[in-house]
């Protein structure tokens, strides 16, 4: 049995986890509430009872499981292992205990984390050939964490839930750490965060892109390219200010220790799963916002009426269908939901939806493994477009345009695409805009759409 005791619900879940975030890899699954109209629930988590870290390095995974033991709760390494992360991770899940308790709350115990863009090659066979062949952040970083705060902004309701497994120091901890929630945040400055290519550079990638589709290797590929600079201070208190002027419904604020932490902003969902339905939301379309009513109009109506745009979203839907259909039922996967308008504070979006329903002999983290990277920031045929980005984007994605979320003890997950996002890495930041490459692309809007993307996130830091 698990429990769950009632704590102080807050409107904005910063107060709870401002508590808990100075505990070992604290993570925050952000609806974005109160600024964000979408979403219902805030996860709050840190302190697991065991870590998985995976760095990808010449198309070889090693997978590092590291446990916190023992009255004083120190981090040891148990193992490590070049075995396939998923089956690392299908193993480290079972340590939690079964749970009768009927309770509508998401995520009580599971993994939590993120699976990078370059995890996703590892799986596909993508050979790496970019000049930078390591990523100082890790390719995965998962925790199994056997409790959670959860937020209910639907019922205005807020839990401290944990399992039976979940080691009493563990609860002991942040039992203290919410009843002194004294927490204070030093500032933070960034600096010079500029684009890694120039203007030019990336032009001209962008037309070897056409050539490629003109040629016939691909009709769609994601290009990207990668923003960096340095700051100063805690990383926390950027995603705090950034989080109350983006509003976005996926965000993710995650501390990887070893002064490395994510910042995510993402307006789009990856995968969900809930009692066996499958659902995947692709972004595919973008216009910029404007300040003049009329103007922000014109350039919605002109994203819905927009040919190139559609058949981009189009082209996903079929890639998704394609892997949704490795493991959803035969005729399930439906699409009940194409082209419809989302609107955020700096970009009007496309998104559908497409549905389907888990085989009975899959499971989540089946479906994720053999979905990862997401088809709407790679392309189409999916394998082909991946393997030009990787000979011409001259940096490794990271966390970028992988995931971020959570599958709990019960099998059910929730996952964002890791756009938007930022990583800090000792005194280092990087962020990435990138567009959906087409036949009938020009390259200078798609270079100015990378910066309507990420415009909002730059100025603020």
């Amino acid at each position: 049995m698990a429990s769950l005791l009632p704590i102080q619900y807050h409107p904005n879940s910063d107060a709870h986890f401002s508590a808990i975030k100075s505990l070992p890899y604290a993570c925050w699954l952000d609806t974005g509430q109160p600024k964000s109209d979408r979403g219902r629930y805030d996860i709050i988590t840190a302190l697991p009872q065991y870590r998985l870290v995976s760095h990808v390095n010449d198309n070889k995974c090693t997978t590092t499981i590291s446990a916190f033991n023992g009255s004083d709760l120190v981090e040891q390494t148990l193992d490590t292992s070049q075995e396939c992360p998923f089956s690392l991770l299908e193993d480290a899940l079972k340590t939690l205990q079964a749970d009768e308790t009927q309770s509508d709350l998401p995520f009580i115990g599971g993994a939590l984390g993120y699976w990078g863009y370059e995890l996703g090659s590892y799986l596909m066979d993508v050979k790496t050939n970019t000049p930078d062949t390591k990523t100082p952040l890790p390719d995965m970083a998962v925790g199994i964490y056997h409790w959670a705060i959860v937020q209910d902004h639907q019922t205005q309701k807020a839990y401290l839930a944990y399992c039976d497994s979940c080691q009493d120091q563990i609860i002991t901890r942040v039992k203290a750490a919410l009843k002194d929630s004294k927490a204070h945040n030093t500032a933070f400055d960034a600096h010079t965060i500029e684009p890694t290519e120039t203007k030019a550079q990336y032009l001209q990638n962008i037309n070897t892109v056409l050539d490629y589709i003109s040629a016939g290797d691909s009709y769609q590929v994601n290009y990207a390219q990668q923003f960096t600079g340095s700051y100063r201070g805690e990383p926390y208190s950027a995603y705090q200010h950034l989080r109350e002027v983006m509003k976005s419904p996926y965000s993710a604020y995650m501390d990887l220790g070893n002064e490395q932490a994510i910042l995510s902003f993402s307006p789009e969902r990856f995968i969900k799963v809930e009692d066996g339905e499958v659902l995947t939301q692709p972004i595919k379309g973008t216009a910029p916002r404007s300040d003049d009513p009329a103007t922000d109009k014109h350039h919605a109506d002109e994203l819905l009426a927009s040919e190139k745009n559609r058949a981009e979203n189009v082209m996903i839907v079929d890639l998704l269908r394609n892997d949704l259909g490795k493991h959803c039922q035969a005729g399930s996967i439906k699409v009940p939901e194409l082209f419809t308008l989302k609107s955020y504070p700096n970009v009007h979006h496309l998104v559908s939806n497409v549905i389907g329903t888990l085989k009975p002999q899959s499971t989540s983290l089946d479906l994720l493994r053999d979905s990862l990277p997401g088809g709407s920031i790679t392309g189409a045929p999916k394998k082909r477009s991946m393997e030009i980005i990787q000979e011409l984007e001259q940096k490794r994605r990271g966390i970028y345009c992988g995931c971020i979320g959570f599958i709990n003890h019960h099998g059910d997950m929730d996952t964002n695409i890791a756009i938007r996002t930022v990583s800090c890495n000792k005194g280092t930041l990087e962020c990435w805009g990138g567009g959906g490459i087409v036949a009938d692309s020009e390259p200078a809007d798609e270079y100015q759409e990378t910066h309507n993307k990420v415009g909002m996130i730059l100025r603020n830091l």
